[in-house]
């Protein structure tokens, strides 16, 4: 689950605690609270203790989820702003519209000139390879799979795994 990193930082500041002193009140491990205040990344017991530490609702420690990506526009926003992004997941439908938008721009430049196709496709590799491996990570597996891609029909079981359903996104229930 993903907390607001920068509100525990400052939650933290208020009381003009270290690390370790926030570490020794929640009964959490120093390595924890660096981890958490570093990537925003804990566990829900680890919410629960530093919500009872600071005296504030555990839900307000969670990050709202990202918005979702319910039209093309956003998809294809969201894959150019995460462009050089692989850690996170992609939901199938944010993958497949900006894999279709860098598809037709690609289209588009071959149509209009051959360099402009190049440019195309060498612009949107490091995007559609962050894309995909955001995919492949929903999915359950390795973003290390779309090496495939270089060993002649590699692609298709690529394709078949970016294909799979995602995981579950269950919304965090705090008590």
């Amino acid at each position: 689950m993903q907390i607001d990193s920068s509100k525990l930082r400052q939650l933290r500041n208020r009381r003009q605690w270290s690390q370790e002193q926030l570490a020794e009140a929640c009964g959490l491990n120093l390595r924890t609270i660096q981890r958490m205040e570093k990537s925003g990344k804990a566990s829900m017991e680890s919410v629960r203790a530093l919500a009872a530490v600071f005296e504030v609702d555990a839900a307000d420690l969670i990050v709202d989820r990202p918005p979702s990506t319910n039209t093309p526009i956003d998809a294809v926003r969201a894959g150019i702003q995460r462009g050089a992004e692989f850690s996170g997941t992609a939901t199938r439908p944010e993958f497949w519209w900006f894999f279709l938008f860098v598809l037709l721009a690609s289209a588009l430049g071959q149509a209009i000139h051959d360099r402009l196709y190049l440019v195309v496709a060498i612009i949107a590799l490091i995007p559609l390879l962050a894309a995909g491996t955001r995919r492949l990570r929903d999915a359950g597996q390795s973003g290390w799979w779309q090496l495939l891609y270089l060993v002649p029909f590699g692609f298709v079981p690529v394709l078949i795994m970016l294909a799979l359903p995602g995981a579950e996104r269950a919304e965090p229930q705090v008590r």
